[in-house]
């Protein structure tokens, strides 16, 4: 059976962009993620772990782009986590603009 693990709202502060001032002060990031795996018994997948480790690579790497950071924690999450099928991922800033948020998605299948 598939299921889909759904992360809605992670709210990270991170380094994230290639303007000068973005390299210099973190930012507000939102991060919402639906993980599609095969569950099966005794094989679980671990909610926190996975939230863990997106914060913790947006918090440690100090991304250029969006998409690098998109594609760095996909894969690093379906390596850690074989029975993941798909990850649909987006970050927005949520600091950039004044009048709306703007971020980037990463739709992938393994």
């Amino acid at each position: 059976m598939l299921f889909t693990l759904v992360i809605e709202d992670l709210r990270v502060r991170a380094v994230i962009g290639i303007l000068d001032h973005e390299r210099e002060i973190s930012q507000n990031l939102l991060i919402q993620a639906h993980i599609t795996y095969a569950y099966q018994e005794k094989k679980f997948i671990d909610y926190m772990a996975i939230k863990s480790l997106i914060t913790e690579l947006l918090q440690t790497k100090s991304y250029g782009l969006l998409e690098e950071a998109l594609q760095d924690i996909s894969e690093n999450i379906s390596h850690h986590f074989d029975t993941i099928h798909s990850i649909d991922i987006f970050i927005k800033k949520l600091d950039i603009s004044h009048d709306c948020d703007i971020g980037v998605r990463l739709k992938q299948i393994f």
